[in-house]
């Protein structure tokens, strides 16, 4: 299903590497990434690394592409030639396709990173991103060598960019719940987990649910914190998940009690291109199965979704016309009375409202203790979140249950404040955001 998804987002990407093609060499090229300078656009590149074969892939780059891993398992590239394994690949069957560029994973071992450059050959090797931004950059980098310090870069950023909406666009197809939803992804049945630091990690934010497993807990520790969280969903790695349920270690947990243990390659969470898409769409299929996501366009419900919706608001109109029709037969008789009534209220209210403006000024809150180091963000949890949800509903930002938890609501209401109060809209509570909404000086909702 996904493949089909990606289909679309070949097409713009192609159309820009059509664009490079015209674009003048000369000022293109040479492209400079650390100590490493490209002075031509390559036209034969082994790829090793399957997060970048991802990225090749996304930027529409596929017929350059003449050798790759056996790690490098993409369906638009099934046709390579392998040359394999991406840490210890075969020289000879390299040499044989003479590639222009190398790319390759930075944990490739220094030995055979060695061998290769001995041989002459342009090896590339890159890091992965630990933001979002940084994939925007990987792209960007990625996009350059192929095709061009401009063009090139444009046409990977781009992509990129491509790759953040459709993420952000598939998040809006979730229903909302004020009902906290916790998960996490673990390796294997010892609890190695996927940390919530990493792009992929991430991931669980676009699912409005939280990633249990926090970064910088020691390895020692980490059980035991993921036991304390227990995970209303545990997704695992594939042959991962009997392990799972069988372990006297997971017995307890919800997720295994409710059978909500799933399995996802872990591919889909070390590769940085379209992959990070297809493992969001899986996911929100498994936690949320009333959406059905549109293969042509993973933004839109299926009609096989729109299905139940259309039933409940065929019914709704047909009500509607009985309710409509008897609120116009009152209408008249009332709007007498009605408009009698507002023109005796007009003075009365005019006079509140004054009052109301002269008596309504904001008192300052002392009950949160801001620190210069004080910082929420969405997924959070904690009691101090408790005070800034009151804080903001007697502001009138917020108008929700005041949990601790530091959801897409909270995060909506603190943008609507910062954006009141001429702050920098990033939906994170921060010291001069905090010190302010406690403020005698905090502007009030309209």
């Amino acid at each position: 299903m996904f493949k089909k998804i990606v289909a679309l987002a070949l097409v713009a990407g192609m159309v820009l590497s059509a664009t490079a093609c015209n674009s003048s060499r000369s000022e293109e090229y040479p492209v400079k990434l650390a100590n490493i300078t490209i002075s031509k656009a390559p036209d034969r590149v082994i790829v090793l690394s399957d997060s970048i074969a991802d990225i090749l892939v996304s930027c529409g780059f596929i017929k350059k592409i003449e050798g790759r891993s056996d790690e490098c398992t993409q369906e638009e590239i099934s046709g390579v030639k392998t040359v394999g394994s991406k840490l210890k690949p075969d020289l000879e069957k390299i040499s044989a396709l003479s590639p222009d560029v190398i790319f390759a994973d930075s944990d490739m071992p220094k030995e055979q990173l060695s061998k290769l450059n001995e041989s002459g050959f342009t090896v590339i090797t890159f890091v992965p991103a630990t933001s979002m931004s940084g994939i925007s950059d990987l792209f960007g980098n990625v996009g350059a060598v192929m095709a061009g310090e401009t063009t090139g870069r444009e046409i990977g950023e781009e992509r990129a960019e491509t790759l953040s909406v459709t993420m952000d666009d598939l998040q809006r197809l979730i229903p909302e719940s004020k009902v906290l939803v916790t998960a996490c992804y673990l390796y294997d049945e010892k609890g190695t987990s996927l940390k919530d630091d990493t792009p992929s990690g991430k991931l669980f934010e676009y699912l409005n649910a939280v990633n249990v497993c926090k970064a910088g807990v020691a390895d020692d520790e980490a059980f035991n914190a993921l036991k304390l969280a227990n995970p209303q969903y545990i997704f695992c790695d594939i042959g991962v998940k009997d392990k799972i349920m069988k372990s006297e270690l997971f017995k307890d947990f919800s997720a295994v009690k409710n059978k909500q243990v799933y399995e996802l390659s872990s591919e889909l969470f070390s590769r940085q291109g379209n992959s990070l898409v297809e493992a969001l769409t899986d996911m929100i299929e498994i936690m949320y199965p009333s959406v059905s996501i549109n293969p042509e366009d993973p933004t839109k419900r299926t009609e096989s979704s729109k299905a139940e919706t259309s039933k409940a608001e065929t019914s709704k109109a047909e009500t509607s016309k009985a309710e409509t029709s008897k609120a116009e037969t009152s209408k008249a008789e009332t709007s007498k009375a009605e408009t009698s009534k507002a023109e005796t209220s007009k003075a009365e209210t005019s006079k509140a409202e004054t009052s109301k403006a002269t008596t309504s000024k904001v008192k300052a809150d002392t009950s949160l203790k801001i620190t210069k180091d004080m910082f929420f963000e969405f997924g959070d949890i904690k009691d101090d979140i408790k005070k800034v949800q009151n804080r903001l509903e007697v502001l009138g930002y917020f108008n929700e249950e005041k949990s601790g938890y530091y959801g897409e609501v909270t995060q909506k209401a603190v943008k609507a404040f910062q954006k009141a109060n001429k702050l920098t809209q990033s939906g994170n509570c921060d010291y001069k955001t905090l010190t302010l909404m406690f403020s005698a000086k905090a502007k009030a909702a309209r």
